[in-house]
């Protein structure tokens, strides 16, 4: 590669030229001049009309009485002891380079755990991107590796033109206060876990683990959907399309639109309006002002002051609804059903079971289904082998069909309350098998199963901490002392 060297004319000798050190002959005038940090070395060359011309061995010498030894770049001293033999004028000419230090890196926290969803800073609506996913921290779990501390680094020393080694600047120590929920360990007690679950948070130099997320606002494309290990709260609404999974729990002081809302906690809502695509998966309870067209999977209860309209709840505890109705779709409750009103005057259907576990009843449904596949293939079978595979699967699924029937769990309450009123195309149902239509009827009742002659039992009602299966052993045992009485012995 061919060295080029700026040239220009100057006026007089090197008057042009910063403070540096000049050497005169007869045929020439050579400037040295070396940086304030020494780490450079410029020379100038104007030559006379009479004398000789400089050679390489000249300035080479000048370059030794100059004191620069380092860092000499040959190929432009070559190029410069042509051009001066030629007579050509240069001027600040760098012929000389020294090596700067490196300063140390500093001491720094090395992150084992990444964000929980990739950050999208812009937004192209040309892009095939979901920017409902903006959100972006730190999830971590009790036990987990935060990260490791790294100690600084001293640096690389350097050299200037004058031979002098540069000492360089070491890293600083990484100043960091450790806060709640963090634990340091290690060897050199440089590896930070984390004692609790939630997310990391580093304010102030200060690291520590928030067990809650609170977002002052909406949840919208500012925010972006959540993945949280900690309790979230949200002092607006989750609009349309955007989930949260919040591991212990969600307070939401405003509504829910079509999201999908997951919590192995209690989840607290104004109302949702899940159009139905809205979904909510709870761990614990469910706390509502209203619930409209969304499904929902919960292992506590589910409690709404006005209305449950067109759901699909499935709940391990109880269904109540304190001040209007359970209208279209369908609800089953382990633990039993209360409401002021079932159904609606426009009598649209509305299926409420209780006291059975919607697990089940999905196992349930998926072996009479498979029964009758059985049913259809012994029919077409073609041989004895066959039609003896058949019967065996048959009595499997007839055996693990009994089972489920005979299945009682402690916490089942096969119970209905209505205070109010149940409107006219309302089905109950108490048990896996079968389901019955009501006929408009006051309330309030309670509807348990009737035991003794099939069918429905109608009654004045009781709260559901009233068992229906005590309620119906008393009638049982009534009915039993009254045909001791009455029948001859």
């Amino acid at each position: 590669m061919d060295t080029v060297i700026a040239q220009t004319t100057v006026s007089g000798v090197c008057d042009a030229s910063p403070a540096g050190k000049e050497y005169k002959k007869l045929g020439y005038s050579f400037y040295v001049w070396i940086s304030e940090d020494n780490l450079e070395c410029r020379c100038s060359y104007v030559p006379r009309e009479q004398g000789s011309m400089m050679t390489r061995d000249d300035l080479m010498n000048y370059l030794a009485l100059s004191s620069v030894r380092e860092g000499i770049l040959q190929e432009v001293i070559d190029a410069f002891a042509v051009m001066a033999a030629a007579g050509k004028t240069l001027s600040m000419v760098t012929v000389a380079v020294g090596t700067p230090p490196i300063a140390g890196q500093d001491g720094w926290l090395s992150y084992k755990v990444s964000p929980s969803i990739v950050v999208v800073h812009d937004i192209d609506e040309t892009a095939d991107i979901d920017f409902h996913n903006v959100q972006s921290f730190m999830n971590i779990t009790p036990g987990e590796e935060i990260g490791t501390i790294i100690s600084p680094e001293p640096g690389t020393a350097g050299k200037n033109v004058l031979g002098q080694v540069i000492p360089p600047q070491p890293g600083k120590p990484l100043n960091l206060k450790i806060g709640q929920y963090i634990r340091v360990c290690g060897e050199n007690g440089n590896v930070l876990l984390a004692e609790a679950a939630g997310r990391i948070c580093m304010i102030s130099g200060e690291i520590s683990i928030a067990e809650e997320y609170i977002v002052s606002g909406d949840v919208d494309f500012r925010v972006g959907s959540i993945i949280f290990n900690g309790f979230v709260e949200v002092r607006g609404d989750i609009l349309d399309g955007f989930n949260v999974y919040a591991a212990k729990g969600l307070r939401v002081n405003g509504n829910i639109g079509a999201c999908i809302i997951k919590s192995d906690g209690d989840v607290s809502l104004c109302g949702m309006d899940g159009q139905e695509k809205g979904t909510i998966t709870c761990g614990g309870s469910i706390k509502a002002n209203f619930l409209h067209d969304c499904a929902v999977e919960c292992a506590g209860d589910v409690m709404a002051d006005f209305e449950i309209h067109n759901c699909h709840i499935q709940s391990l505890g109880r269904i109540i609804v304190n001040k209007g109705a359970i209208a279209g779709g369908s609800c089953t409750a382990l633990g039993g059903i209360e409401t002021k009103k079932a159904g609606s005057a426009s009598s649209i259907k509305t299926i409420l079971r209780a006291g059975i576990d919607y697990r089940t009843l999905a196992e349930f449904s998926c072996l009479l289904k498979d029964l009758e596949k059985n049913s259809e293939q012994t029919k077409q079978a073609g041989s004895f082998q066959d039609m003896e595979i058949l019967r065996k699967e048959r009595a499997q699924l007839s055996d693990r069909l009994m089972a489920l029937k005979k299945y009682t769990d402690e916490r089942s309450n096969p119970k209905v309350n209505v205070k109010a009123m149940m409107y006219d195309n309302t089905y109950l149902c108490l048990s896996l098998e079968g389901k019955q239509k009501l006929d408009e009827r006051k309330g309030p009742f309670t509807a348990i199963e009737d035991t003794i002659e099939g069918g429905l039992r109608f009654l004045s009602m009781t709260c559901l901490d009233v068992k229906a299966v005590d309620i119906e052993r008393a009638f049982v045992k009534e009915y039993n002392f009254r045909r001791k009485v009455i029948l001859p012995q």
